[in-house]
């Protein structure tokens, strides 16, 4: 992406869509900085009303004097009741009608907003624009001859305040190739991204990065390892499950250590406990966790944060052939403890259980934070606009909470009290991994509980979030790559401001 930022107008580059942001006034759409000759455009739409300023609203208008023959009217609602995230919708819909003019070139007036500075408001139009400058068409081939992808590629932005401004959306476009990342990898086939497609893409980030370190482990070391909830998963498929652990160094000297586990399920039958049909088409992004969690990573090592962050992934199909794990048999975890299977199709929390407590044991981690596409009860529980936050420690779940508000990736937290755990008792082994469908997204977390010990820990469950059927906002349809803004975000609450250059 080639970003710029210039000071007068007069000497901008030709590009396929000139952007001129307007306010909502109570007598009509108000422009929401200095026009110059170029209100001329927007006179008569406002006139006849045909363009208001309302949130989201875009109006294209046609000349031949500018250097850009179309001109977009962009809305963005009343003055009085801007938020960031109200820019960011804005942008999210000025960019998705950008893409189907097929323009690839933008250069936009930069708004001026009493309420915000020019850092937050540049922050917030780069994350409306680059969260919905996403296309995923890999699985494509004749369409595209027909009718080729257009990405917006070239953006020019018209303030006085050009440092501040090229900084913050330079900043954003480096989060937002982890989102990217995260997003073509829960779009992509199954038959692609496999446990040993995840492992590749792990050593790909150590070769582009030198902050990052990544380890790939085989089936014959899980088995050693003791794994035995991973491998009973991981049975029935022929692609063998692996174990990745994914460290960014970015403060070698600091003790502070996060660790992101992610559910790295590639597909899921729902074993012999057979998903239905509307159910198992989807199952492809039940990875999302893992996707999050790489994600993030990249992200981190794209903005060098001095940070110390691993991602572990314990990744396998929940396939069906007759090496299936069974419902009724008992399993014996990494952890010791042994588990009654009720249930093959809540196997998530089986690999985030060996994937846990491996952790905890053996990188002594400051905090833990999971992500998992777990649970049906959670969209039943929370649609597809919030996400589930579970945790073990007041004070991370409510960084999590305020990092979540602030990108506006939000979570609700649900309780973990002990009297859950009741539901839980097996007669022949420590636990059971399932007790059906009352409370089941808070019981899948109780379960996972019994494996960090003390360890601060917070788990999300993103089931109905991390994928989406029809586009919104600013995001594409399919995979969001939602929780990897809220973790940098949390991530950057950790650096001491000594650190951060205040």
């Amino acid at each position: 992406m080639q970003i710029t930022a210039i000071s007068n107008i007069e000497k901008r580059e030709h590009a396929d869509c000139l952007v001129l942001p307007f306010w909502k006034g109570e007598k009509g759409a108000e422009a929401a900085c200095d026009l110059g000759k170029l209100t001329a455009y927007s006179s008569l739409p406002i006139k006849v009303k045909d363009f208001t300023g309302k949130e989201g609203e875009v109006l294209w208008v046609y000349g031949s004097e500018p250097e850009e023959s179309r001109i977009a009217l962009l809305g963005l609602g009343n003055r009085e009741g801007i938020t960031i995230e109200k820019l960011r919708r804005a942008y999210g819909a000025l960019t998705k009608a950008v893409l189907k003019r097929k323009c690839s070139s933008l250069s936009f007036l930069f708004p001026n907003v009493d309420l915000l500075n020019s850092e937050l408001v540049a922050k917030a139009i780069g994350e409306g624009f680059f969260l919905a400058n996403y296309v995923f068409d890999a699985l494509k081939h004749d369409t595209l001859k027909q009718e080729p992808t257009v990405r917006i590629t070239k953006v020019q932005c018209i303030t006085s305040d050009q440092h501040a401004v090229l900084d913050a959306l330079m900043t954003i476009e480096k989060t937002a190739k982890g989102v990217y990342l995260a997003r073509d990898l829960t779009n992509g086939n199954a038959d692609d991204i496999t446990p040993q497609y995840l492992g590749r893409v792990a050593k790909q980030l150590e070769s582009e990065y030198p902050t990052i370190e990544a380890t790939v482990h085989d089936r014959d070391w899980i088995e050693k390892q003791g794994m035995g909830l991973l491998l009973a998963v991981g049975k029935g498929s022929e692609h063998p499950p692996v174990f990745i652990v994914a460290k960014y160094k970015g403060n070698p000297t600091s003790s502070d250590h996060t660790v992101i586990v992610g559910k790295g399920l590639t597909f899921d039958t729902g074993g012999l406990n057979l998903k239905p049909k509307g159910n198992i088409e989807s199952q492809r992004v039940d990875m999302a966790g893992a996707a999050v969690a790489l994600g993030t990573i990249k992200a981190l090592a794209e903005l060098s944060l001095p940070v110390n962050v691993t991602a572990v992934i314990a990744s396998c199909e929940n396939a069906i052939s007759s090496k299936s794990y069974k419902p009724g048999d008992v399993y014996k975890a990494y952890s010791g403890k042994t588990v009654e299977i009720t249930d093959t199709d809540a196997e998530g929390r089986l690999t985030l259980a060996d994937a846990l407590s491996w952790t905890v044991k053996n990188l002594q981690p400051t905090r833990v934070i999971d992500f998992a596409t777990l649970t049906g009860s959670m969209v039943v529980a929370l649609g597809s606009e919030v996400f589930g936050l579970m945790s073990n420690s007041d004070s991370l779940a409510q960084a999590l909470l305020h990092s979540g508000e602030k990108t506006h990736e939000r979570a609700w937290q649900l309780p973990l009290f002990e009297e859950y755990k009741e539901y839980l008792k097996s007669e022949i082994a420590d636990i059971k991994n399932s007790a059906g469908r009352e409370g089941g997204a808070i019981l899948a977390a109780i379960f996972l509980q019994e494996f960090v010990g003390n360890t601060p820990w917070a788990h999300f469950d993103i089931a109905g979030v991390a994928f989406q059927k029809e586009g919104k906002r600013y995001y594409p349809k399919m995979a969001t790559g939602i929780g990897i803004r809220l973790m940098i975000d949390y991530i950057e609450s950790l650096i001491p401001k000594a650190q951060k250059g205040f």
